[in-house]
């Protein structure tokens, strides 16, 4: 039975954000070898979790490297996910294949395009005649040079991403044609200098759900194995940030990928991407004054899932001023977190909450509540992101304030799933305003309790409209 190999190097750059990304955040979130992958990622819901539910050939876990979004990765910290990562492919031995998990937009101090670097890692030592096949979030910023060294494509069709696992399956399935020798792939790519707020990349509404819907009737062309659209990450001073479309087709049809590339990159061309939303305040009068309940302020900017600190204070601080009630604010604070575990349930807690992190988010906001309770921050997800996985908050604290239920995380969590309400005794449902640190994805926690919808123009790194923040290079355009 043929041999592939499956790891995985995942991380979301956002370049604005001043936390750098070290190796304990990657040893805090996961950093796996060998038989250690398969154990978490068996009949999960992830990418990883689909590439090792498959038959046709025997997996040979290698290596897994993942981190929450935040700023570059450090040297340092590179440099250390490449060493191993190399020394697990020696020690691997053989390898018929390769399966990839990368993230697409992931960026480190003195690498602007890890993903190629990473995928250079794996030519190095298996070879150019080995099948790579790699799998990639929708808003990865692929570079052509990386996608060439790749023999196929695979990214989510979905946002939120709740397909993961299909993709693992997919490229699984693809390799297996490779390794078999039954054919061979080559990628095409176009690339646009178009940088389209998440806001704008829900997979449920025009424009993207009619772009998937083309990508999967052109996906029935002769030739042509798999289509995929990279609306992108814009939050990254890169020259690669932008628009992507790979096609992955078989030898023989590369005028048919190239004429399929070519009408996808001419519809987005033609779309306006462009998007207003209201300020923090009209938002939350907004909220105030609806009769559909619960309300979601999704806090655009300061979007987690998008390496935002968390701790932007606009929107808790309208809601405060607007004397609102019933209103559920999550924000990251270490350190009043574990001042709130210190004094316990029932205790008076007085703190200088969030904007702590830098001056794009909002100043702190003097707060004084009740501590209603206390926790260690773990849950496991049981929805459609990630499903089974386990994750941690970090200490964390559902603190009373006024009308607000403040729930305070030790780290930045991104509000993916239901229980990181539900883990504290926070019923979704049975609130009036729930502000989600996020875009689009916090829909699959919230989606289905939301009665109304407000995405709210706040400031922060990641911001309705990605023109507002300074950049020093230029999307590249091919």
């Amino acid at each position: 039975m043929s041999r592939v190999g499956i790891a995985a190097v995942w991380h979301e750059t956002n370049t604005y954000s001043v936390r750098r990304t070290e190796l304990a955040d990657f040893e805090a979130f996961e950093l796996l070898e060998g038989d250690a992958i398969v154990d978490r990622h068996t009949g999960t819901g992830t990418v990883l979790g689909g590439m090792l539910d498959t038959p046709t050939f025997e997996p040979v876990p290698l290596f897994t490297a993942g981190a929450w979004p935040a700023g570059r990765v450090t040297a340092a910290a590179f440099d250390a996910l490449c060493t191993r990562f190399r020394a697990a492919l020696w020690k691997a031995g053989r390898l018929d294949g390769v399966l990839l998990n990368l993230h697409g937009a992931m960026v480190a101090d003195g690498e602007d395009d890890v993903e190629w670097a990473v995928v250079k890692v794996v030519r190095g030592t298996v070879g150019d005649d080995v099948p790579v096949v790699a799998v990639f979030d929708l808003h990865g910023n692929p570079s052509p040079k990386m996608t060439g060294l790749c023999d196929a494509a695979v990214v989510y069709n979905t946002y939120p991403h709740v397909d993961m696992r299909e993709c693992g399956q997919e490229a699984a399935q693809i390799i297996g044609e490779l390794v078999d020798g039954a054919t061979s792939y080559r990628t095409v790519m176009r690339k646009l200098p178009v940088l389209i707020s998440p806001v704008a990349q829900g997979t449920d509404d025009p424009p993207m759900r009619d772009l998937q819907a083309r990508a999967r009737e052109l996906e029935q062309s002769a030739g042509i194995r798999r289509v995929a659209l990279f609306p992108g990450f814009p939050y990254s001073d890169v020259t690669r940030a932008g628009f992507s479309v790979v096609i992955t087709y078989r030898d023989g049809f590369e005028r048919q990928a190239l004429d399929a590339a070519a009408e996808l990159a001419g519809t987005v061309e033609r779309h306006d991407w462009r998007l207003t939303r209201p300020g923090p305040s009209e938002a939350v009068r907004q909220a105030i004054r609806s009769a559909e309940r619960p309300v979601i302020l999704a806090d655009v900017a300061d979007n987690i899932g998008g390496g935002s600190p968390g701790d932007g204070t606009a929107l808790l601080a309208e809601l405060l001023a607007q004397r609102t009630t019933g209103a559920v604010v999550s924000i990251a604070d270490a350190a009043v977190a574990r001042e709130a575990a210190r004094v316990g349930a029932g205790a008076m807690l007085d703190a200088r909450v969030g904007g702590k992190t830098d001056r794009r988010h909002g100043d702190p906001v003097q707060i004084r509540g009740t501590v209603l309770r206390v926790s260690d921050g773990r849950y496991r997800s049981e929805g459609t992101w990630m499903t089974g996985q386990q994750f941690s908050m970090g200490a964390t604290a559902v603190v009373q304030v006024d009308g607000v239920t403040l729930v305070v995380m030790e780290r930045p969590t991104p509000p993916f799933h239901r229980e990181q309400l539900t883990s504290l005794g926070i019923e979704p449902a049975q609130a009036g305003i729930i502000v989600a640190k996020g875009a689009i994805a916090w829909r699959a926690a919230f989606g289905d309790v939301a009665r109304r919808i407000i995405e709210v123009d706040t400031p922060g790194i990641c911001p309705v409209d990605p023109a507002v923040l300074p950049r020093t290079t230029e999307p590249m355009h091919v």
